[in-house]
């Protein structure tokens, strides 16, 4: 549902996306990750055909960014990072102007959405805060019924139950098959929400896989408070199992899934017990020190 290959983007003597290949599917979420000036804001506009590229090939739902971006812009809804809205338009007002650029919209859905967020339809939006801003934004991409949802930070400023409600919209979003490309600094939201993640730094990619494999390559760890002290030869040997500890206190390092683990310990006296595996803020820190090192 979006493909590059090569993309090169440059200002002046700055590169910002060096040769990124990129293939995104029908029916996920994806996350797109990466520190501030990665490019992760320049890759969404080059998407969007809002900023071309130097070279390399884009398309979204087939259709080239480059040859038609206006054709392009009518497949993909947007809610971008930056919230600053007309500020003379009610909420209601400005659904509807960003409803009217796509034939697919769905106005009545965007009502309900913004209702669902409790915004307040006939308020100014220069009377909204931040946050509320971002659930307008929200609420207009998802309301335009387009096989691509592209959002730049849609977390950002939302309060924990805002959160809750948007994972699941996207998440649903997936299931009925649209593709949501999710440009996100929320990495713990980026782990609960998305199928697969990319990290990019200085504009080229470091990583993309899976956020299941990513975590499992990064290592799952448990650990284990007992009722009775025990030495490493009194715990379970099983393969792929490493132990590291001592009497009542043990960290269980193991590959696989958690599932898989858990039946392994039940012969030990277990007082407390602790899922302490790696989540993506660890593999950021990991992959991300390199750069810092270098």
């Amino acid at each position: 549902m979006i493909q590059t290959k090569g993309l090169h983007k440059s200002y002046g003597k700055l590169a910002v996306l060096r040769g990124v290949d990129l293939e995104v599917h029908p029916g996920e979420v994806f996350g797109f990750v990466g520190p501030n000036g990665a490019g992760k804001t320049t890759f969404l506009k080059i998407l969007l055909g809002i900023a071309s590229a130097d070279t390399g090939s884009v398309t979204v739902a087939g259709i080239d960014s480059r040859l038609n971006p206006l054709k392009v812009r009518q497949q993909s809804a947007y809610a971008p990072g930056e919230t600053s809205l007309y500020e003379s338009q009610t909420g209601v007002e400005f659904l509807k102007f960003a409803l009217a650029f796509h034939a697919s919209a769905d106005l009545n859905r965007g009502l309900e959405l913004m209702a669902q967020f409790n915004l307040p339809p006939k308020q100014k939006v220069r009377e909204y805060s931040h946050g509320m801003r971002r659930k307008l934004l929200l609420s207009q991409a998802l309301a335009c019924n387009t096989p691509v949802i592209l959002l730049d930070e849609p977390m950002e400023g939302l309060d924990p139950e805002a959160r809750r409600v948007t994972s699941q919209l996207l998440k649903a979003e997936a299931k009925s098959g649209t593709t949501v490309f999710y440009s996100s600094h929320d990495l713990a939201g980026v782990e609960r929400d998305c199928d697969r993640v990319a990290f990019l730094r200085d504009g080229q990619l470091l990583e993309c896989a899976s956020v299941v494999e990513i975590l499992e390559r990064a290592g799952r760890a448990l650990r284990l408070v007992l009722r009775t002290d025990l030495t490493a030869d009194d715990l379970p040997d099983h393969p792929g199992f490493r132990w590291e500890g001592a009497g009542k206190h043990w960290t269980l390092h193991f590959e696989g899934r958690l599932e898989d683990a858990l039946p392994q310990l039940s012969s030990l006296p277990l007082l407390g017990l602790r899922d302490a595996s790696a989540g993506l803020d660890d593999v950021f820190e990991a992959l991300y020190k390199e750069e810092a090192s270098c």
